[in-house]
């Protein structure tokens, strides 16, 4: 089983910021709704999750550099099970929402999932008046 850290794509000495960054960035990327429900995004988005649930929870992520690096010399690993609102919690807008604030994604591409059609009716307007005005100034020369 991989590191945690090495899920997230962060070293050991991450600050809370760093695992959301990443987390947001990994998530987004890898979430089943963006990648046709395929099982090999099924199961790297869960490993993830995984990954960020005890990452960022102070408590857990003493816990688990405790037994993952030796200090305690306990080996036994506790069995991660998902929260029963998980699919709430998780879902691809959820994400977005939650961690929005961070600079990692976005593209003209995420527009599209939040705009309204009078947003995209007045940008193709724009376009065709930017055209017409061209096309204007290349007759009157």
């Amino acid at each position: 089983m991989r590191s945690y850290y090495e899920v997230l794509k962060v070293n050991n000495n991450a600050s809370l910021a760093e695992i959301k960054i990443s987390f947001r960035s990994l998530a987004l990327k890898h979430h089943p709704d963006k990648n046709k429900n395929s099982e090999e995004s099924k199961q790297a988005f869960m490993e993830i999750v995984e990954a960020y649930e005890v990452l960022s929870d102070e408590r857990a992520r003493k816990s688990y550099d405790l037994t993952s690096f030796g200090v305690s010399g306990s080996s036994a690993k506790r069995r991660w099970t998902a929260p029963a609102d998980f699919e709430q919690i998780y879902s691809y807008s959820q994400i977005k929402r939650r961690y929005g604030k961070y600079p990692v994604g976005g593209g003209m591409w995420d527009i599209s999932e939040a705009a309204s059609s009078d947003l995209w009716k007045a940008t193709i307007l724009l376009f065709a008046s930017l055209g017409a005005i061209a096309v204007f100034v290349l007759l009157i020369r």
